[in-house]
């Protein structure tokens, strides 16, 4: 750190996972200044990367380049919410703050809105500015910032990003239970008429509550568009004697055949080697139960869902081989 930035003004990084963990890491210049940085040495500070000036009078130390992008654009989301008096944040940046994955989300700019007569809109270099009416019936609070409730913001990011995402996003909305299919659909009726209302409505009819994470969702869009049949989602299978063996990611019970899309989270987050090791072992265990009652059984990552082609073709492959034997 810059030798003029006092040791009790240095912020450690560590992993932040919401925004009660993200708030002390918002530093303004009066707090800097009452630990006895000058104009000029806060100026200096930024200049060699020891502070990073989120927007006039708020910063955060320089470590927060380790943060990953969700979090930084949810420090700007708190600098922007500190600055302007409480704006009601929307899609991507409402999104964030309800805890929603941050796949093929826009965080370069905020996204802000105020009440108005029209859905109308202005953008600067770090914010989008929305005028919406009606806005105070679908803002709410969630950890003291005002936002979009998720269904609105659910609707809309099905209403301005790809299918992909919005789909995404609705999955884990529904999988956390901050929404329910009941009340998507009356936000999804209610916006009859906005730009881009049919493509929300696709993206809408493709959500499945079971998905239980970002690479399931991607998957099932996949088998959609390479012409897979349709596989049921979180099925438990049970032995002869009636005794749940494993409950897996995707079946298709007419071709006898298990997929399991296994995420990197899966084996190794807050595991130790040891543990690592006898979760694979487990699931090793597991393959061979559903195996020997007559399950064939597929995995893929990530990796493979990135080659939805090559995926999708090793697929057809197992089930075409299954209902050929």
């Amino acid at each position: 750190m810059h030798k003029e930035i006092p040791d009790d003004a240095r912020v450690t990084i560590e992993r932040v996972n919401n925004i009660d963990e993200l708030m002390p890491l918002l530093l303004t210049s009066n707090q800097l200044r009452g630990r006895g940085l000058t104009a000029q040495a806060i100026s200096r500070a930024v200049s060699s990367g020891d502070l990073i000036r989120l927007r006039p009078g708020f910063y955060v130390d320089g470590e927060a380049r380790e943060l990953n992008r969700s979090q930084r654009h949810l420090m700007l989301v708190l600098a922007a919410n500190a600055a302007l008096d409480r704006p009601v944040f929307t899609h991507a940046s409402a999104a964030l703050i309800h805890g929603l994955p941050d796949y093929g989300l826009p965080l370069r700019t905020l996204s802000m809105a105020a009440e108005g007569s029209s859905n109308r809109g202005r953008s600067s270099r770090v914010a989008r500015f929305r005028s919406v009416p009606d806005l105070s019936t679908v803002a709410t609070s969630v950890d003291g910032l005002r936002v979009t409730n998720a269904d609105r913001t659910v609707i809309d990011i099905a209403l301005s990003t790809t299918r992909d995402t919005a789909v995404v996003t609705a999955d884990a909305a529904l999988k956390r239970r901050i929404i329910t299919p009941e009340s998507l659909a009356e936000s999804l009726r209610n916006s009859a008429g906005r730009r881009g209302i049919t493509q929300a409505r696709h993206s809408v009819a493709l959500v499945d509550p079971k998905s239980e994470s970002v690479a399931e969702t991607l998957s099932r869009l996949v088998f959609l568009d390479h012409g897979i049949p349709s596989p049921q989602t979180q099925v438990q299978i049970t032995n002869e004697h009636g005794i749940v063996i494993a409950r897996v990611d995707f079946l298709w019970p007419e071709f006898g055949v298990v997929g399991e899309c296994d995420g990197f989270g899966k084996y190794f987050n807050g595991r130790t080697p040891l543990e690592t090791q006898e979760q694979l072992a487990k699931e090793k265990d597991r393959d061979a139960e559903l195996m020997a009652l007559g399950y064939r059984v597929l995995h893929w990552r990530w990796r493979d869902i990135m080659q939805p082609d090559r995926l999708s073709a090793r697929i057809r492959k197992v089930l075409y081989g299954a209902a050929c034997s």
